[in-house]
């Protein structure tokens, strides 16, 4: 059965719980929740894991359990353990560079300035060709208010905001499964 790997990144613990950093990590938290799955922790791997069929694939939900710019340390052994092609790997991920309440997708390209992508691409050995699920989270404005801007609810607004494009997110994760990137594409980016 061919495999496909959904991981969310964040921060681990409840300080960090709901806040912009983690907006990947409450992707896969609220999908989990809706369909009933749970995730087992796996320590060689350093994360929370969990699969179910979907469409004829073996679906593995990931939730690193170390630090967001560590994320690699986490993604590199999960990938290789489970022998997923790199296509087949979705990173979901908050984005600083998008407003608040958008998602969009991109297929490969650089860490656009983000750590825990850093880290995966470092840990893969520049190898870049995964897939990646952008939440957006709007900029403070000044670069140096970023580091405590991330770890930050936001208003109710944003949270509002931020709830909406998962749920617009996950609306297109069976399309993305199916190989149906582009039909996924034109409806987050329409």
């Amino acid at each position: 059965m061919n495999k496909f790997l959904i991981a969310g990144l964040g921060n681990p613990g409840t300080r960090y719980a709901n806040t912009r950093h983690n907006a990947g990590t409450d992707l896969i938290n609220f999908f989990l929740e809706n369909n009933s799955l749970k995730l087992k922790e796996n320590k060689s791997i350093k994360g929370r894991i969990g699969s179910f069929e979907m469409l004829g694939r073996e679906v593995f939900f990931l939730i690193p359990t170390i630090f967001m710019n560590h994320s690699g340390m986490s993604l590199k052994p999960t990938i290789k353990k489970l022998n997923v092609p790199l296509d087949k790997v979705l990173i979901i991920h908050d984005d600083l560079d998008l407003p608040s309440g958008a998602c969009k997708l991109k297929n490969g390209g650089g860490d656009g300035g983000h750590n825990g992508l850093k880290s995966i691409i470092e840990s893969l050995g520049g190898k870049r060709d995964f897939k990646r699920m952008r939440i957006g989270i709007g900029h403070p404005g000044e670069s140096k208010l970023v580091n405590k801007y991330v770890v930050q609810k936001g208003s109710l607004k944003e949270r509002q905001e931020r709830l909406n494009a998962i749920k617009r997110g996950i609306e297109v994760i069976e399309l993305i499964i199916d190989d149906s990137w582009d039909i996924a594409l034109n409806i987050l980016h329409s």
